[in-house]
């Protein structure tokens, strides 16, 4: 996978917001499991 160089904050909730290009090319979809 190539690396995309994005840097995201965490909100004040602790939440992160993936792009919705990024999403779209990896097919996450809402709900879905993610590790980090």
């Amino acid at each position: 996978m190539k690396a995309t160089g994005i840097v995201r904050r965490i909100d004040d909730l602790g939440r992160v917001v993936i792009p919705k290009e990024i999403r779209r090319t990896l097919r996450i979809r809402e709900g879905d499991p993610l590790e980090i």
